[in-house]
């Protein structure tokens, strides 16, 4: 196991809190918060929802697919985080519940993953700069995707 310094590990908590920021705004639906999260010109790779340039664009994405569902839980867990002076990588699993509306209220689609970011120190913290969702599997239809 690496030796880990009181820095390094405050830095890793740092990363981690920006990690759990966009699972808890996405849930709330606070789009402002993503600004928090994101470097003004990341980019996000949402595997079959495509690539997406620019943290308006992400914004954009997720605000439209998860304003077509009731409510959702977005659960993180299993973080891993390396910290190089002022960029780090990180990834964490991701298990994502959606509930349906409409013609398919009561019904759930469950999404299980793993994020993989790039992050770098800004002025205003940690931000990422790349997102990369790697799918593992998806169960449910609610009709939003």
């Amino acid at each position: 196991m690496t030796n880990l310094s009181l820095d390094t590990l405050l830095e890793q908590a740092r990363i981690q809190s920006v990690l759990n920021l966009y699972a808890t705004a996405l849930d709330a639906r606070d789009w402002a918060a993503l600004d928090g999260v994101f470097t003004a010109d990341a980019s996000a790779n949402y595997g079959e929802l495509g690539e997406f340039r620019g943290r308006q664009a992400i914004v954009d994405l997720v605000s439209h697919v998860l304003n077509q569902c009731g409510p959702t839980q977005h659960l993180l867990g299993t973080y891993r985080i390396a910290v190089d002076g002022d960029s780090a990588t990180a990834a964490c699993y991701l298990q994502a519940i959606h509930v349906g509306l409409g013609a398919h209220q009561g019904k759930l689609m469950t999404v299980w993953g793993e994020y993989r970011d790039r992050l770098v120190k800004t002025a205003d913290g940690w931000r990422i700069v790349h997102r990369q969702l790697a799918g593992i599997h998806a169960e449910g239809d609610i009709g939003v995707v």
